[in-house]
């Protein structure tokens, strides 16, 4: 009997557990692919991402570049992008996001990714902020390789 009770009682927790609630307060970020792998010259980057955020008020996105060499970051960016600009519409809880770059062209369609004046390695992250200054977890990509135009 008592091995029973213990059962169910496990089982409830499994279950509370399982239905928690996945939207908080703060925005959370998810960077899920880049590609592709190799970038040439006036190649797209695209970055795949998820997100969640509970009150649907994100107000902005932080892109940060990193350039690699090897282990050691060389460099790194920040740039902030109004979150209208992504293409999603307000009060939005939960979405995919796809970022667009574009390497080393002075096209205006697309965000710009510079040049490099040797083949490197790059990483993109995001982070997410809403209309009340919360932020969301730092997710960052894998890495790619930018070749020397």
């Amino acid at each position: 009997m008592k091995v029973r009770q213990i059962a169910i009682a496990a089982v409830a927790i499994i279950i509370i557990a399982c239905n928690k609630d996945k939207f908080t307060t703060t925005p959370q970020v998810e960077i899920r692919s880049i590609s592709p792998e190799n970038v040439n010259s006036g190649n797209l980057v695209i970055v795949k991402g998820k997100y969640t955020d509970k009150e649907g008020n994100l107000d902005s996105a932080l892109v940060v570049y990193k350039w690699y060499n090897d282990a050691i970051v060389t460099r790194t960016d920040t740039f902030r992008y109004s979150f209208e600009a992504l293409g999603l519409p307000p009060k939005t809880i939960e979405a995919d996001i796809e970022l667009v770059f574009e390497y080393n062209t002075f096209n205006t369609d697309f965000a710009k990714l510079g040049g490099v004046i040797q083949d490197t390695t790059a990483t993109l992250g995001l982070v997410l902020k809403d209309k009340d200054s919360l932020r969301s977890n730092y997710s960052e990509s894998a890495r790619i390789r930018l070749l020397k135009p």
